[in-house]
């Protein structure tokens, strides 16, 4: 049965068109002082509908679902369908051959009392009061979401993809004498059940008193092991490089290299939508394409670009799955790991910085030179061991060169809340900027 927005939008003229919605359920518990200092939930649901009007494409969002407003949000967009006078290709996707199953059950975080949440989060904030060394918890913070997304268009496609997660921390200070320094670890879970109060406690712990009493460097090269949580942060920096988007608007150094090295010939950069460590997972794009693992670096050799329908048709290729939020961009991209310890990792250097902490990742990189320059922390590497805390330091270097230096890397894969996964990483030599 055709859906009335649908049908209406065909005798209005429109030779197709979509509807996509997304329906996101969150809830975010904050303890301060052993009290609830802020408690939020939200359900809110959000339409999309795109439409080809004699051939140019349009879009209207809204989130108010009353039927009443359809037809005057339809009329509105052909009218910005008319205005449109680029000429690029309007596409109202039919269909993957296939989708992939759903590899994980969502699990339901509002069966879970709201009591038991806010006990878990107070436990968390004294266990680590209860530290000499530590003069303060900013904030205890829970987070959960479940995110639905609906696609149907006129061609008969309909589809739904459902995920949830939660996450926690709390954020410390940590002081001895004149010292003073912050620290948190995020425990992310796929069921309330991963949820460790004492684990978390422990390792934020573990953190912030291993900073304390840090010291800076002389300037100089250094061999640099970026920890897994960094270099994730740095390869998200750079994701929009690999993208068919910014390939069309002369964005990204890689537009003429694909086929050939641009990393280590040991480096293999993937991305992969149904990653069992990630924790977002999609069977298909905003577009209606079905997603699938892609090797974008394989043994250092560029592979090719990820596309929504637009840029796939431009690029006369097919699209990869990779339109998500009105453009194209990642599902859960990493940086295969090897089967090497993090401790077998730094064994052979003899003195080098391990970097935990950068500042600036926005301001301090360009995208399209590879150029870095950060404000860092971590501590120093002496004999293959890590030593005594390092603060007040810039890393510099260029992102494009660094994938070239890479001497290793561990088996720890990591995965941020924004889908970029790493393992701690070796980087030959990089600038410290210090005393």
């Amino acid at each position: 049965m055709t859906h009335p927005w649908i049908a209406l939008g065909l005798t209005k003229g429109l030779s197709d068109i979509e509807i996509f919605s997304t329906r996101n359920k969150t809830m975010k518990l904050t303890v301060y002082q052993q009290s609830v200092d802020e408690f939020v939930q939200s359900d809110v649901e959000s339409t999309t509908i795109r439409g080809i009007y004699k051939g140019r494409a349009a879009t209207i969002r809204f989130e108010n679902r009353d039927n009443a407003n359809v037809d005057v949000l339809l009329d509105q967009l052909i009218a910005n369908a008319q205005a449109i006078t680029l000429n690029e290709p309007a596409i109202i996707f039919e269909g993957s051959t296939s989708y992939p199953e759903a590899t994980r059950v969502p699990f339901d975080f509002s069966i879970v009392p709201t009591a038991t949440k806010i006990q878990d989060l107070k436990q968390l904030e004294q266990l680590i009061l209860n530290h000499d060394k530590v003069s303060q918890v900013q904030s205890t913070v829970y987070y959960e979401g479940d995110f639905t997304t609906t696609l149907i268009n006129s061609k008969g496609l309909s589809l739904q993809d459902q995920t949830t997660y939660a996450y926690a921390y709390a954020s410390a200070v940590f002081a001895e004498g004149d010292d003073i320094q912050s620290a948190y670890d995020i425990a992310m879970m796929h069921s309330y059940d991963e949820f460790d109060p004492k684990r978390v406690a422990q390792a934020t712990i573990d953190l912030g008193v291993k900073k304390l009493g840090g010291k800076s460097l002389p300037s100089n090269p250094y061999p640099v092991v970026f920890s897994n949580k960094m270099f994730a942060n740095i390869l998200g920096v750079f994701t929009s490089i690999f993208t068919g988007e910014s390939a069309n608007r002369n964005l990204t150094p890689l537009k003429d290299k694909v086929g050939k090295a641009i990393a280590g010939s040991t480096i293999q950069l993937i991305d992969d939508p149904r990653h069992p460590s990630a924790f977002s997972q999609s069977r298909f794009d905003h577009e209606g394409v079905a997603t699938f693992k892609k090797q974008l670096v394989k043994d250092g050799v560029f592979q090719g670009f990820v596309h929504n329908l637009k840029t796939a048709s431009m690029a006369k290729t097919e699209p990869t799955g990779n339109s998500f939020g009105g453009g194209t961009s990642m599902t859960n991209f990493y940086m295969e790991p090897s089967t090497t310890s993090f401790d077998a990792l730094i064994q052979p250097i003899q003195t080098g910085v391990y970097i935990t902490d950068l500042v600036g990742l926005h301001a301090g990189v360009k995208t399209v030179s590879g150029e870095f320059s950060l404000q860092a922390s971590g501590f120093k590497i002496e004999q293959g061991k890590i030593t005594s805390p390092v603060k007040m330091i810039v890393v510099s270097g260029n992102f494009f060169e660094c994938l070239f230096q890479i001497k290793g890397y561990a088996s720890d894969l990591y995965f941020n809340t924004s889908n970029i996964g790493s393992p701690s990483v070796w980087i030959e030599s990089l600038m410290i900027g210090g005393e």
